[in-house]
């Protein structure tokens, strides 16, 4: 129940937590079965939520934890990022139950598999393969990259549009450019820069970029958010 608990418990962690209980004066440690029956009783009050068979969302110790917390558990190596990240933060119109990740890979690697991976009552995880060297370049700073208000690895706004922009320029991928109704006027400009020089992206956004100022400044989509804005 405790804030620097772990947002995300395999059964393994679980039952060691159980262990570690001791059991009243004359009991014994909890059997399998009574270990099984009390997961399934804080399953059924909301205080665990089961993602794939055997990982759970700690909803005791993190009551407002996402299953995006587990992307690492689906997909080892997984790193929440793309449009998930940036609907979370309300810099798009779109909200889905898609949790976006990405996931390394090298020259010198197979082709990971890109499967999506749907969890009935939970969502859909889907793995996007990025170049090692642009998903965690060395030159770049670990607060720039990653958002450190969550325990798990998911990518700052910044870095998710990059990410996305990387992805759309790169011929495996089928991802298109991100929307130009972006709010990409509240993202962090100085951190765009230091991240775009060091993932080698600097001409790819500023080109992105330039596309969406040209949008923004079109008459018609102005009327259209004035209209909107008035109702």
């Amino acid at each position: 129940m405790s804030p620097d608990s772990p947002s995300v418990l395999p059964t393994g962690s679980l039952r060691l937590a159980s262990l570690d209980l001791p059991p009243p004066p004359g009991c014994r440690q909890p059997s399998d079965a009574t270990f099984f029956r009390w997961v399934n009783e804080l399953l059924v009050a909301g205080k665990l939520i089961e993602v794939n068979k055997g990982v759970y969302i700690n909803r005791l110790g993190h009551r407002a934890e996402t299953a995006a917390a587990a992307a690492s558990f689906i997909r080892r190596c997984a790193i929440v990022s793309l449009s998930y990240v940036l609907e979370q933060a309300g810099l798009t119109n779109n909200f889905g139950e898609t949790i976006t990740c990405i996931i390394p890979t090298r020259a010198d690697w197979s082709p990971p598999q890109l499967s999506d991976r749907h969890f009935a009552g939970v969502g859909t995880f889907r793995f996007h393969a990025l170049r090692l060297e642009r998903m965690e370049p060395l030159s770049a700073r670990h607060e720039d990259m990653y958002d450190t208000r969550f325990n798990y690895q998911r990518t700052t706004p910044e870095k998710a549009l990059l990410d996305w922009i990387c992805l759309a320029n790169t011929h495996r991928s089928s991802m298109r450019d991100p929307p130009l109704d972006l709010n990409a006027d509240e993202l962090d400009k100085r951190r765009l820069k230091r991240l775009s020089k060091a993932m080698g992206l600097e001409a790819e956004f500023a080109a992105w970029t330039e596309k969406w100022k040209r949008y923004q400044d079109d008459p018609d989509v102005q009327a259209n958010a004035s209209r909107y804005l008035i109702g």
